[in-house]
């Protein structure tokens, strides 16, 4: 087998070799905390990068574009570590406004010669979010409806043939439930709690349109050349209720997964927080994959419990600690490897996501090393 089939006998609930070992670098966050500097120029080519560290290789592009009429969009703009958006349609317009944080790469003493340490991780947090009012979800809702998509399969074609046999393309950028998209970025959850008492019928013609909308999206990924078609839905239950989850996601997780499932893609669902009691739902809903499953004590899905409810059904991309992949040593890291690898048992339908980080590339590489000697298959 190839480290494709194999990706691809996992994810499709076959008859793997072996338990993969997948870096999946979807953006520059996710870099190793020291590379060559060739590898580092701009643009960064992160396929280069993911072969450079090693194991299989799950590729993410992201290859659908929104088409939208005149009098439609989001315009930004910067000041300093400060950011200002301005939704637009002709019913009316939304601001939001955004703070990035820059965090600096761990130190690893003196590099070998030629390497370098990546840039800073930068992440952004909301300060106050598109809807204010109940009235805004009818602004939000006009947004979306005027969304059109198309996919750019000659790129999509042009990256699967790079990746080849030594892994998956994954196109990324699945658009979420409305709950989720709603209480991570659009609204908030303490505002979407409260409307979703106050003023269910203007929150749920905005959902309607957002699922509508995200239809749209899926209905042109699949019809693309990928493999694999991923979305985010970081909720958890730390967040919402499994009964919110139950009535306002799984919804439009299922018509997603079906048109997925319509062309033969797989549709993978990213979650890492707090999930054991959402899994009959992500069950139900037609998932092929959990991507970055997270077991205790960063998140609350124990193996044994996961298995009992997926295997057989849905396969997990079981994701290696981030804080021991860069603070652990390797007496550390082999013994995490050998845990998941004992409670994972004969499940065969199960992979390794290593989340670089900015965890030391000798860290990575060997946890790599640890999956591929422990989990033959046959």
């Amino acid at each position: 087998m190839t480290p494709h089939e194999n990706l691809m006998a996992v994810l499709r609930g076959g008859d793997p070799e072996w338990m993969p070992a997948c870096v999946h670098i979807a953006n520059a966050n996710n870099l190793p905390g020291f590379l060559p500097k060739a590898l580092l120029a701009e643009p960064l080519d992160r396929l280069r990068v993911a072969e450079f560290v090693g194991g299989e290789i799950l590729h993410e592009v992201h290859g659908v574009r929104a088409r939208l009429p005149a009098g439609v969009g989001i315009r930004n703009t910067h000041d300093g570590d400060t950011c200002k958006s301005v939704l637009t349609t002709p019913t009316g317009s939304l601001t939001q406004h955004l703070l990035s944080a820059h965090i600096a790469s761990p130190r690893y003493g003196d590099l070998p010669e030629g390497y370098a340490v990546p840039g800073p991780i930068v992440n952004s947090v909301r300060t106050t979010h598109f809807v204010a009012e109940p009235g805004d979800y009818r602004i939000l809702r006009s947004y979306f409806e005027a969304q059109t998509f198309h996919a750019d399969c000659g790129r999509i074609a042009d990256e699967k043939n790079r990746v080849g046999e030594k892994g998956v393309l994954v196109l990324g950028g699945g658009p979420s439930s409305p709950l989720y998209s709603l209480a991570s970025s659009y609204a908030g959850i303490e505002r979407l709690s409260y409307d979703l008492f106050d003023a269910p019928d203007e929150v749920i013609s905005a959902m309607d349109a957002m699922t509508a909308a995200g239809c749209r999206w899926y209905e042109a990924a699949a019809a693309s050349p990928c493999d694999v078609i991923r979305c985010t839905e970081d909720l958890d239950t730390k967040l919402i209720s499994p009964e919110m989850f139950r009535h306002y996601a799984v919804p439009a997780l299922r018509q997603y997964a079906r048109i997925c499932h319509g062309q033969g893609k797989l549709f993978v669902i990213h979650m890492c927080g707090h999930i054991r009691d959402f899994l009959p739902d992500l069950r139900a809903v037609g998932a092929d994959a959990i991507h970055c499953l997270t077991t205790p004590p960063t998140g609350n899905t124990a193996l044994g419990e996961a298995r009992d409810v997926l295997a057989g059904h849905v396969a997990a991309m079981i994701r290696v600690d981030p804080e021991l992949l860069l603070r652990g040593d390797e007496e550390c890291l082999s013994a995490s490897v050998g845990r998941i690898r004992d409670e994972t048992g004969d499940w065969r339908h199960v992979l390794m996501i290593i989340p670089c980080g900015r965890a030391s590339l000798w860290s990575i590489r060997h946890v790599i090393a640890q999956v591929h000697a422990r989990g033959k298959w046959c």
